[in-house]
């Protein structure tokens, strides 16, 4: 809840930039040693998912951002 009214909210970070972020970070400082075959293609499966999910996060708030109204694509 706001209470100030003079406060200016930061504007919302973009889920796709976070996720790519975060996968880096995980990669860099704990998946950049060596593995085996198995587990990079466990990795390698994750980030797609992560990705995915992401992407499908971004659209929704883009959406929501816009309003449903706006939007040609929805049912509503």
């Amino acid at each position: 809840m706001n209470i100030n009214p003079e406060f200016i909210s930061p504007e919302r970070p973009n889920a796709v930039e976070a996720m790519d972020l975060a996968m880096n970070y995980l990669y860099e400082n704990f998946i950049n040693s060596k593995i085996d075959e198995e587990n990079a293609d466990m990795i390698i499966t994750i980030g797609t998912i992560f990705k995915d999910i992401a992407e499908k996060a971004e659209a929704y708030y883009q959406l929501q951002e816009k309003g449903y109204e706006k939007n040609p694509h929805s049912l509503n």
